[in-house]
């Protein structure tokens, strides 16, 4: 049966969209930094409306909230995220997979690598770049053929965060996962289940919304 609705409640509908779309371009330029700087990253299944509330929180500086929320999130629904993964992202889909299975036999070290190896390989090798180099990875995406709504998504990568910012600048930010640290060996201890799955957020995160919307 087709379900109508009365003018009235289509433009409460509507207004409340709107309400909502504005709170989140009010916030989305300092709170989506934010979430990166905890070294998280949003897929293409978390709503824009909990979007919202993640940068919120994000802005106040809840860590506990965020790795509590980030941690469960990715933990629970992994095996549903690898299956969108590996079949969008065919060329890549051993290294995934042996990623993956690393991460679920809990070496750690070895699937955190892994991801972020695999999420600079979606970037054309230009993701983690410091501020000066920036321009190169803003280049590359330029190219996409991306809405508005995903381009405010993209400063979560445009712009550096705990990830890709240089080794000693790393303590500014509140995330212990540094890329240029991991590959260089500099940090020896980053072999944790929350790192690789902060490292699985931002393969995720370009897989949804760099590779999903760019000819390659």
């Amino acid at each position: 049966m087709t379900e109508y609705f009365t003018k009235a409640e289509t433009k409460k509908m509507l207004k409340k969209a709107v309400e909502g779309y504005s709170k989140f371009l009010g916030l989305s330029e300092i709170g989506l930094k934010s979430i990166a700087g905890f070294g998280w990253y949003i897929d293409g299944r978390i709503t824009m409306g909990y979007t919202t509330h993640l940068m919120e929180k994000a802005v106040d500086g809840d860590s506990e909230f965020l790795d509590n929320f980030f941690v469960k999130y990715y933990r629970e629904n992994i095996d549903s995220l690898s299956e969108i993964l590996k079949n969008r992202q065919d060329t890549r889909q051993k290294i995934i997979i042996e990623a993956l299975d690393c991460h679920k036999e809990k070496k750690y070290y070895a699937s955190t690598i892994l991801f972020l190896s695999q999420a600079d390989g979606i970037c054309n090798g230009q993701l983690f770049r410091t501020r000066k180099d920036k321009e190169s990875l803003k280049k590359f995406l330029s190219k996409s053929e991306n809405g508005n709504f995903i381009n405010i998504l993209l400063g979560m990568i445009t712009d550096e965060s705990a990830i890709d910012v240089g080794y000693s600048k790393k303590e500014q930010f509140d995330s212990n996962l540094n890329r240029h640290a991991v590959v260089h060996g500099l940090d020896v201890n980053f072999g944790t289940e929350k790192n690789s799955l902060k490292a699985f957020s931002l393969l995720c995160f370009v897989s949804d919304f760099v590779n999903r919307y760019k000819k390659l």
